[in-house]
């Protein structure tokens, strides 16, 4: 009579611990790679993003957009947003999104957005103080002043971040939560820290505002995202793009040394966010 043979029982349990043991090693793995295929796009999508507005500035003498027209007559909104001005040299709303963003729509229109401008503004640290526009696009308020900001003004273009990646604003910010209006409106495509849209705890360490100094903990981002292992993509004046610890954006030693945390821009806490600065 011939034998049939077959897998034992203990066979088949060893099979299947083993395949166990194979899909927890590889499933970080995967999702490392998945992520790391994430940021490679979001790097792609902010460089193109710090492309065309170059290629804007090109075009209009060399100056970057301002964020709104002060004299509109048809007021304020998407209309006169940095993303407007610069789409026809993107002509692609996806590539301002960042594939790890999961906010998926809002409540009123306009185009979903994970990347924010450079438009800081800080005081003089002086008695005559006085809000002075220190970043790339202008975030054209009254009280300070509106000038566009020219590319040769930029003391160092490959150090200065023209855009930044940004999923939520911080719980002091009049526009949190982000479903409701937050990091989709209008307002906030430019982020300033002193205004009632970053709420002045926007920047990496600025947990107690901007006239206080830097919390050191190292657990507040602010509006920068951290998503990428603390690393978030950023964009520079240059052109050129790169993933950055989230807190490498600022000097928090600087901003301890001062007793602020960006509330004058001389402390140099503001570092690669100030346009204008001299060290």
């Amino acid at each position: 009579m011939k034998s049939v043979k077959a897998f034992t029982l203990i066979e088949l349990l060893v099979v299947i611990a083993i395949i166990a043991i194979l899909a927890a090693i590889l499933f970080p793995v995967f999702a490392q790679a998945k992520a790391a295929a994430k940021k490679t796009q979001s790097l792609s999508n902010i460089k193109q993003t710090a492309l065309a507005s170059i290629m804007y500035a090109g075009d209009s003498d060399d100056y970057f957009c301002n964020q709104g027209d002060a004299n509109a007559d048809n007021g304020w909104g998407w209309q006169h947003t940095w993303i407007m001005d610069t789409l026809p040299y993107m002509k692609n709303y996806a590539m301002l999104k960042d594939p790890s963003d999961q906010h998926v729509g809002a409540t009123w229109s306009g185009p979903l957005y994970s990347y924010a401008a450079n438009g800081i503004v800080g005081g003089t640290c002086d008695n005559a103080f006085a809000w002075k526009f220190r970043g790339v696009i202008n975030a054209n308020r009254s009280w300070f002043e509106q000038n566009s900001r020219s590319g040769t003004e930029v003391v160092k273009p490959s150090e200065t971040i023209m855009f930044f990646t940004r999923f939520t604003m911080t719980p002091q910010s009049w526009m949190y939560p982000e479903g409701i209006r937050g990091a989709f409106d209008p307002w906030a495509s430019v982020f300033m820290q002193a205004d009632g849209v970053d709420a002045g705890n926007g920047l990496p360490a600025q947990k107690n505002g901007m006239w206080s100094a830097p919390d050191t903990t190292g657990t507040w981002f602010g509006e920068v995202s951290g998503n990428y292992q603390n690393g978030s993509p950023l964009a520079f004046t240059d052109g050129h793009a790169k993933t950055m610890n989230a807190f490498q954006t600022v000097d928090v030693a600087a901003g301890v040394k001062a007793g602020n945390s960006g509330g004058c821009y001389n402390s140099g806490f503001l570092k690669y966010f100030d346009a204008l600065r001299q060290y």
